[in-house]
């Protein structure tokens, strides 16, 4: 009996060391990586550059427009060569675009430091294929450098990047979705009113075809014949 129990027992002991070895060999489940951190400090959709403080942002869309009797399913055919609304005129048009947006952000000692860029890919009316950087500004201690809205656009004013108007207006003056060039100053005020300086390249308010139409017409010439050159009488 003796023997036979030092067997089994020695049996347990082996099968509970074997156990134990094959419980320590088990892989051990790691922590996650965390290869891309998110940055919560300016709103969502901000990650962190890794190896950076830097926070990104990145964005687009996809966008198709389908028009009848308009240039680039947007403008009227009402002057220029779409105008003669004849057989040279294709009244269907249309636009494809892809946009692609990046806005980084970093803390210095004067304040955040923020760098934004915007890039429309138009495909247009078969094959018309244009590149237009909408937004291309940096922003640091007040300062505003670069292409971007005009701080002196009057709200709500019928541009690309405000509310559609039912009409097409000519004379606006407004820079639109397609910006300007400018280097601006922005004093915080309080209260949420601000305080803008700057100064923007240069825009005109005219009609592209009145400019058109004054450029054609022939330069005005003197009198044969006037006060100036009535023949004297000898």
């Amino acid at each position: 009996m003796k023997i036979t129990k030092s067997l089994l027992l020695g049996s347990t002991a082996a099968l509970v060391a074997v156990a134990g070895t094959q419980a320590a060999d088990l892989p051990v489940k790691a922590k996650p990586v965390e290869y891309v951190r998110i940055c919560d400090l300016y709103g969502a959709g901000f990650y962190y550059i890794p190896g950076s403080d830097i926070c990104l942002k990145i964005g687009g869309y996809v966008q198709a427009d389908y028009g009848w009797n308009v240039t680039g399913a947007r403008t009227q055919h009402y002057s220029g060569p779409a105008g003669a609304q004849d057989r040279s005129v294709s009244p269907y048009s249309t636009r494809h675009r892809a946009h692609f947006n990046f806005d980084s952000r970093t803390q210095t000692a004067y304040g955040t430091l923020r760098t934004y860029v915007a890039v429309h890919i138009d495909n247009e009316n078969q094959g018309t294929v244009t590149v237009n950087p909408t937004r291309a500004f940096i922003q640091w201690a007040g300062f505003t450098f670069g292409h971007t809205k005009s701080f002196t656009d009057v709200p709500g004013t019928p541009a690309a990047d405000s509310f559609r108007s039912l009409h097409a207006f000519q004379n606006h003056s407004d820079s639109g979705g397609n910006g300007t060039n400018q280097i601006a100053y922005t004093w915080e005020l309080g209260n949420g009113m601000t305080l803008n300086v700057g100064a923007d390249e240069r825009r005109t308010k005219a009609s592209p075809t009145c400019r058109t139409t004054w450029s054609r017409l022939a330069p005005l010439r003197p009198p044969r014949s006037g006060p100036t050159n009535i023949p004297r009488r000898g």
